[in-house]
């Protein structure tokens, strides 16, 4: 309950600094514990790389304002988050350092790649003949210069690579993958060592020694890269900055899963107390036309009675702008997922049965059932994974209470008046 009076509260307050004219800057909305807080900035930052941003727009302002208020409401939860996985000194974990020095390495590599592709030029030969051969046709140009450029990048990278190696010294002992231990050295040059406990932590499960070989290849041009990109005055703190906020909070949280979860009979007691999660309602394969009258609805019942199809008549008439561009035919459809209304009618209609008219807020439907699935019970192993989600989401809920008491939100969001 308080979580959802706090949505609606952020929903109406957001909606006022929505409407608002005036631009906020660099405002602290919420406040976490002692230390933790998350600004304007940071809550847009948030909405643009959120999955619907690009329908946000079309969203009236209150939708908008609920989901803004929404999005607020989840960072200040991971900063609660944030702050005890610092609390629990997760940062100074063997698998936090290991784990950011291997995203660092991968990040430094990336934009040394990156820099050597933007250091490719066509030569004015090349381009010319490039050019000749398009024969005026823009596409066929760009295509034929991007795969000279692709050539020539993969030449330079093994020229680089090779290069890099030479000078670090670089040694690798894979006759020792026979009896290979953690401890055991694989690869060595300036400045690294590669060891097989760093690239198998769980050395009890047998992998091909072709693969691991591979993989002390690939790390070596990795490690080799990160450091040419670094000795390039290459810099990628502010991305470690985020991924290290983020890391923590998800090994705290599989920390906590571990905890809630140790064993699979927990899953299975769970489910033996809510045998629910292994229903599966009836699906339907729906078939509809929407009208904006009764009248018309009537006239097209009868249309339909007498042999008309309603698929078609849907493509022309309906008022409902997603059955009309798909003439009437709504896919399948969950039990329980239609208006009061429509499930009731639903319940007794037959297959390829026409509906009685049914009047909702959306206007006077025609519905038919093209197709359906029974409900099912499924038993634990075809269910297993929705289990464990539902388990989990039960136990977060608890804990993000228990977390936001510890570290307090207190919220700074500035009132607007509305003219």
């Amino acid at each position: 309950m308080r979580q959802t009076f706090l949505k609606k509260y952020l929903m109406s307050v957001l909606l006022g600094v929505s409407l608002c004219s005036t631009a906020i800057a660099e405002t602290v909305l919420v406040t976490i514990g002692q230390s933790g807080q998350v600004t304007d900035q940071q809550l847009e930052a948030a909405m643009k790389a959120a999955p619907f941003a690009s329908q946000f727009p079309t969203l009236d302002e209150k939708d908008q304002a609920y989901l803004r208020g929404d999005m607020l409401l989840r960072l200040a939860q991971a900063e609660a988050l944030h702050q005890e996985a610092l609390t629990q000194k997760i940062p100074a974990s063997d698998v936090f350092k290991q784990e950011m020095g291997n995203f660092k390495t991968s990040l430094l590599a990336q934009r040394y790649l990156l820099n050597l592709g933007k250091s490719i030029q066509v030569p004015d030969d090349i381009a010319q003949q490039l050019k000749q051969s398009a024969q005026n046709n823009s596409d066929a140009l760009k295509a034929a210069r991007s795969a000279y450029i692709a050539k020539r990048f993969n030449t330079l990278k093994t020229e680089k690579l090779n290069a890099l190696r030479q000078q670090a010294h670089v040694k690798t002992y894979f006759d020792r993958l026979d009896h290979a231990k953690p401890d055991t050295l694989l690869a060595e040059g300036n400045g690294f060592k590669i060891h097989y406990g760093d690239l198998m932590p769980n050395t009890a499960i047998s992998v091909d020694k072709a693969r691991i070989q591979q993989k002390v290849e690939q790390w070596i041009d990795l490690i080799l890269m990160a450091k040419a990109a670094q000795a390039d005055g290459i810099s990628v703190d502010n991305q470690l900055q985020d991924y290290a906020h983020n890391l923590a909070i998800r090994l705290l949280l599989a920390q906590k899963e571990q905890q809630w979860i140790p064993n699979e009979q927990v899953l299975l007691d769970y489910f033996q107390q809510h045998p629910k999660i292994g229903y599966i309602p009836e699906r339907r394969q729906i078939g509809q036309i929407v009208l904006g009258s009764q009248k018309q609805a009537e006239e097209m019942r009868q249309r339909i009675m007498n042999g008309e199809s309603l698929f078609t008549l849907a493509g022309q008439y309906s008022i409902d702008p997603y059955g009309r561009q798909r003439s009437g035919d709504m896919g399948w459809l969950t039990e329980g997922s239609g208006s009061p209304e429509i499930e009731a009618a639903l319940k007794t209609l037959k297959n390829d049965e026409i509906s009685p008219i049914i009047k909702t807020e959306k206007g006077w439907h025609i519905i038919t059932i093209v197709d359906r699935k029974s409900a099912e019970q499924r038993n634990y192993n075809a269910v297993k994974d929705r289990v464990k989600q539902k388990l989990l989401a039960e136990k977060m809920t608890a804990y993000l209470k228990q977390i936001t008491e510890k570290y307090p939100l207190q919220w700074h969001i500035p009132q607007h008046t509305q003219h």
